[in-house]
């Protein structure tokens, strides 16, 4: 039996429906995404999956005893006075269990009848409470909030001591502890660094436990999740297989929609130009049956189209270099957090900054941008260098002001009329357009900050975490955007997909320096495994025949299968996800790796049939 079984479920919210048809049977072991537009329903649908709601529509069957893990976006109240004891209080079944062994240890302190019957129970309560883990309940805490990046100092400071981003993994480490049958998320990749996404990414792997994942991380979806719940417009579709074979069968889907509808509309025109010309003629009684038959086909529903927004970003003439430092040291009131090597930034440059929460990239940017002073050294603009700052918080943006007063505050030549245009573009329509920005999702205020640099023609971008609250869809209109602009990208972001589609140049806060990511070398073979594991390829021959033959494409094979192997048992270690970035390294060797397999099973496959005729 299915953990949770939907049938033609339902959400609505007053007159409005979030979504309806829901076909959904969420089996043990599987791995479901659920992906859409902001305002789609994806928690709405997560909820309904946690019981917080019932459906407007249909019919949620849920297993018997279902435990279900649900982790929101808001946090709860904290309940414990240290952030341990609050991760080990989220486990209220543990809890329970040593409250009753405690009482029943008073109990045994009376001997009689009663004692007896408490020993009794006190070694089943035992025995629950150690099948359970509770003696190790302490040591799986801290390793998972270290995991997370809350170290022994923050573990004994209280909840409400921490950053947004430190609750966050104290939410999320709450969650993992628990002995759940199915886990929700949503969003949990929110506030958190590279390095604790890289940890949440391989805990998920290698655990057996069912999930449903509500996320805007691309490469998490992609590595995670095996089947996909896609809400649009109202409907949901479900699909089969990762986030990129998602990606191929909803285009594949939505081109077959319509093709069929267009079929059909072509019939149905053609049908009503046969009724228009022979309803009154010789051929009347064959006009009304045609009529009768179109009156009756179940008409195939006109595409939807998603609405995106469309972003165009411009740049002014500059100087080839727009910018570089010398001698650079950032920090905050005059304490250092890092030195910079001599960095030129020149038009068409794109660079991404990657480092921990709380290293200092907000501050670089803030440096570059001449918010703050340099604790040392110097920022030199280039000729005509115009530089615009995202900020991640917002903070430049007048919560009082309307959207486009917003606009037009920050852009005091520009007409109304374009900066309507501008807006609309970014799906803040008629009266949309005057909504107090502080009345804003997350999402739309992320868009009007995306609009103003839409507006603007700086030379010179640095882009504070600019994904965080867009959702997919937007994601992508900023990557093509990016992708399109002439003008030199700084970007701070902790989304991989993202930093990966722009193809930068990379520098890294470390240890008190910022310092540029060299690539990395190719695998050096591991000598201590058996030389048939190795993954030295074998010497070349100087024979194209023997470099083709089956026997050497064989050995090959081997060769790569064995690399396969230890690729995948490194990705499976949590010390890999230590090193910022090794993880992504890993994968792209293993992308290598698999498609060079695929290449040499081919070539073995066609050079033993020539060997057999």
């Amino acid at each position: 039996m299915p953990l949770i079984s939907c049938q033609g479920v339902a959400v609505e919210y007053g007159d409005r429906v979030v979504f309806s048809g829901l076909d959904l049977s969420i089996e043990s072991g599987n791995r479901i995404g659920i992906v859409g537009a902001n305002g789609s329903g994806k928690s709405s649908l997560l909820g309904l999956l946690a019981a917080l709601e019932p459906p407007s529509q249909g019919a949620v069957e849920r297993q018997g005893r279902l435990i279900v893990a649900y982790l929101p976006q808001e946090a709860p109240v904290p309940a414990a006075e240290t952030v341990l004891g609050e991760a080990m209080a989220s486990r209220t079944d543990l809890s329970t269990l040593r409250d009753e062994m405690i009482h029943l240890e008073q109990r045994l302190a009376h001997p009689g009848p009663e004692a007896e019957r408490a020993l009794e129970r006190y070694g089943e309560c035992q025995a629950a409470y150690e099948g359970l883990g509770g003696y190790d309940l302490e040591s799986r805490a801290r390793a998972v909030l270290h995991g997370l990046g809350l170290e022994e100092e923050e573990q004994q400071r209280a909840p409400t001591e921490l950053s947004v981003g430190q609750i966050r993994r104290l939410e999320l480490s709450k969650l993992l502890l628990q002995d759940a049958d199915l886990v929700l998320l949503d969003e949990p990749t929110n506030h958190l660094d590279l390095a604790a996404i890289e940890w949440l990414e391989n805990h998920l792997l290698q655990s057996a436990r069912t999930l449903c994942l509500v996320a805007h991380d691309r490469r998490l979806l992609e590595r995670v999740c095996d089947r996909v719940v896609e809400l649009e417009a109202g409907r949901v579709e479900v699909y089969e297989g990762s986030y990129s074979s998602y990606l191929r069968q909803r285009d594949e889907r939505r081109l077959r929609w319509r093709r069929s509808y267009e079929a059909q509309q072509a019939h149905i025109s053609h049908q009503e130009e046969f009724i228009r010309r022979y309803r009154a003629g010789q051929r009347a009684r064959q006009a009304r049956g045609r009529q009768t038959i179109l009156d009756r086909l179940e008409r195939v529903p006109a595409p939807t189209e998603l609405r995106r927004m469309h972003l165009t970003l411009h740049a002014a003439p500059s100087a080839h270099v727009v910018l570089r430092t010398e001698g650079l040291v950032c920090g905050r009131e005059g304490r250092a957090l890092f030195s910079v090597p001599d960095l030129t930034i020149s038009r068409g440059d794109r660079i991404a900054v990657l480092g921990p929460n709380g290293s200092g990239k907000t501050t670089l940017l803030h440096t570059l941008v001449g918010d703050l002073p340099p604790v040392s050294g110097r920022v030199i603009p280039g000729s005509r260098a115009h530089l615009r700052l995202y900020r991640q918080d917002f903070s430049d943006l007048d919560s009082e002001r309307s959207v486009l007063q917003s606009l037009l505050d920050d852009n005091p030549h520009t007409l109304p009329e374009r900066a309507r245009s501008v807006l609309g573009a970014m799906l803040f329509s008629g009266e949309r357009a005057e909504a107090r920005v502080g009345d804003l999702s997350g999402g739309e205020k992320a868009r009007v900050a995306l609009a103003r640099l839409g507006m603007d023609e700086a030379n010179l971008l640095l882009l504070d975490e600019p994904t965080n609250h867009l959702d997919i869809p937007s994601q992508e209109v900023l990557e093509e955007a990016i992708s399109h602009y002439p003008g030199a990208v700084l970007v701070v972001s902790h989304d991989r997909y993202f930093v990966d589609a722009l193809g930068p140049r990379v520098l890294e806060v470390g240890e008190g320096r910022l310092e540029e990511r060299r690539p990395a070398p190719p695998p050096v073979p591991d000598r201590t495994r058996p030389a048939a594991q190795r993954t030295k390829p074998p010497r070349k021959s100087t024979s194209a025949g023997a470099r083709r033959s089956p026997a050497r494409t064989e050995q090959r094979i081997e060769l790569l299968e064995a690399e396969r192997l230890e690729l995948t048992r490194r990705l499976a270690s949590p010390t890999t996800y230590r090193q910022a970035g090794a993880g992504d390294t890993l994968v792209e060797r293993l992308r290598a790796v698999e498609a060079e397999l695929e290449a040499s099973y081919a070539t073995w496959v066609e050079l033993e049939g020539t060997t057999e005729r």
